[in-house]
């Protein structure tokens, strides 16, 4: 039978190649990624068997991530917006995974929250049309890039944001910030992309 940690790696490698075959084929087998959400249920219930190994280590919040990026596939193959919901919910157990460490352990934080897994929430958010929600994830996930000095990735939260503004109903702030950031950061296609949308709608062509 191995041991618990060989059992995990068995699973976790299992998920992913179903999680490969699925994108291989475009998406159009979303029994693969529904079978390596099952695979990532099983890596946690035998990680949460033994917390004392598994919590304050990379590999225990990333199976939550990995989990909510299966189901984000299942609602694009599935046309199923409830897992949407579930995709939050496995963000949301990862960030405060991360944040507890960092209040535990306030000398040695680890690498603390990752900023992509904001950015993955905020995109599910605004799938469920939460995009007040969005935008707070979006707003905090652009300051670690910044504060990391990964300016594009920052800007590409940034642009995040002005679509949740635009998707909130705040037109005006979303024109600003992607005008904005198409001055700062004029290879970015996203902030041209919305705002020839935004003129397009108003008739300003």
């Amino acid at each position: 039978r191995g041991t618990a940690g060989d059992r995990v790696q068995l699973r976790l490698g299992r998920a992913q190649a179903r999680i490969n075959i699925n994108d291989i084929t475009g998406g159009k087998m979303p029994e693969k990624a529904e079978a390596a959400v099952v695979d990532f249920n099983e890596v946690i219930r035998i990680m949460e068997a033994d917390m004392s190994s598994a919590r304050g280590t990379f590999d225990y919040p990333s199976v939550f991530v990995r989990r909510a990026l299966a189901k984000e596939e299942i609602a694009y193959g599935r046309r199923d917006k409830t897992q949407w919901a579930g995709a939050v919910a496995d963000y949301t157990r990862a960030i405060n995974l991360w944040r507890d460490g960092m209040r535990d352990s306030p000398g040695n934080p680890g690498l603390g929250v990752n900023p992509m897994v904001l950015n993955f929430r905020g995109n599910a958010l605004s799938q469920l049309g939460k995009f007040a929600d969005a935008l707070t994830d979006y707003q905090e996930a652009s300051e670690i890039f910044t504060r990391d000095r990964q300016l594009r990735m920052a800007s590409l939260s940034h642009a995040n944001e002005g679509l949740a503004l635009f998707g909130s109903g705040r037109r005006s702030e979303g024109m600003s910030t992607m005008q904005g950031l198409s001055r700062r950061d004029p290879g970015l296609a996203d902030p041209h992309v919305a705002l020839a949308a935004e003129y397009w709608s108003i008739g300003d062509v």
